[in-house]
């Protein structure tokens, strides 16, 4: 006897369906693995290093030097760079570190610290030290409402000792 067929004896209609069913669980196993290639794609996307901005622009350094020519006669000695196809570095495109600068229509309440009138006087030759600047630092200060507290240290330096390239600076220290 030959392997045994279960659907033999089935009513022709049966068979029908039974197709049928087969046919879409067909469409359906493919549509679910289309949908986790899909998937991975947007996670590998999603996930991967973000690091290679440029894609689209690949830098192929061999391809590069034998484009360029070989200069020998270069009167400075100085060879020029090849051109990599990457955008040009800004100079100017320095971020301030540091947080953003509080909001300026807070009020601000100024709370000024000097030195005693017997630290105004330069260390290394007795002269007397001028204010030559202040250093200020905000602090978000919230009671009812919000104000700002600037904490102002005044900074002192000898006129004396500038002349000489000794940097004498004398400060207040701030406590919060």
């Amino acid at each position: 006897m030959s392997a045994h067929d279960p659907t033999a004896g089935l009513p022709s209609e049966v068979l029908a369906y039974i197709r049928e069913l087969e046919a879409r669980n067909q469409q359906l196993t493919q549509r679910v693995e289309q949908l986790e290639e899909l998937f991975r794609l947007a996670q590998l996307k999603r996930f991967a290093p973000s690091s290679e901005k440029l894609k689209d622009r690949v830098f192929d350094e061999a391809e590069q030097v034998a484009l360029a020519e070989p200069v020998e006669d270069d009167p400075d000695g100085v060879f020029a760079l090849p051109d990599t196809g990457l955008p040009a570095v800004d100079g100017s495109g320095h971020q301030k570190r540091g947080r953003k600068p509080l909001p300026a229509d807070l009020p601000r309440t100024r709370i000024e610290y000097d030195l005693p009138e017997d630290q105004k006087v330069c260390p290394c030759c007795q002269g007397a030290m001028h204010r030559m600047g202040e250093q200020t630092c905000e602090q978000l200060h919230i009671e009812v409402k919000a104000s700002v507290l600037q904490h102002v240290r005044f900074k002192y330096a000898c006129r004396h000792c500038e002349r000489h390239a000794e940097h004498m600076l004398a400060a207040v220290q701030i406590r919060h």
